[in-house]
């Protein structure tokens, strides 16, 4: 039975302007400019490393690169609004790949934040998406088993990252088909 429902951001709640740009990369240059972003994001290197390794490999700017991430990014806000109803029979987390805590100081306001029982946040934890540990650590905030998590992710790989745990997990594509997927697996009305 899911008690809990765990919500990725960027490609989720927002449009990902970085995902975008490395899925434009030639493969061999998107696994290492996604290695380059999951360092940033788990704190290992600074954000002028990341700038200038991705810029050194992709051969734009860094200042390119920085606007890229830096973009002001729109909110879904009817998967929001869904949230609300969600709210009264889950719990709600938030596990996002990111390396500083934009999502609480600049994307969500102070009434969209208490929709979110947990954050779990990568810079916070020292780890990334795909790691497994960061998959029970969000159980754990959220005081479920593992099996009791839906986890919603545009990225493939980590949806099939989260069901190797134990969590039930939904490939985001857009808000409709997302919550037709969540209601017949939650048997919503």
């Amino acid at each position: 039975m899911i008690k809990a429902l765990i919500f990725d951001c960027f490609g989720v709640f927002t449009t990902d302007s970085w995902h975008e740009f490395r899925m434009a990369l030639p493969l061999d240059q998107q696994a290492e400019a996604s290695g380059f972003n999951h360092q940033y994001g788990a704190g290992m290197i600074s954000k002028e490393e990341f700038l200038s390794s991705v810029s050194e490999l992709t051969s734009q700017s860094e200042e390119e690169i920085s606007q890229l991430i830096d973009t002001e990014q729109s909110k879904n806000k009817a998967l929001l609004d869904y949230i609300r109803t969600l709210k009264p029979k889950y719990k709600i987390g938030l596990l996002s790949n990111v390396a500083s805590n934009w999502i609480r100081d600049q994307f969500l306001t102070a009434e969209e934040q208490k929709l979110f029982d947990a954050y779990i946040l990568s810079f916070e934890e020292g780890i990334t998406k795909p790691n497994p540990r960061i998959y029970h650590i969000a159980a754990e905030r959220l005081g479920v088993l593992l099996e009791e998590c839906l986890y919603i992710d545009d990225i493939d790989r980590y949806a099939i990252a989260a069901e190797r745990e134990g969590m039930k997990a939904l490939v985001y594509k857009n808000f409709s088909q997302l919550k037709q997927e969540i209601k017949a697996l939650l048997y919503i009305a």
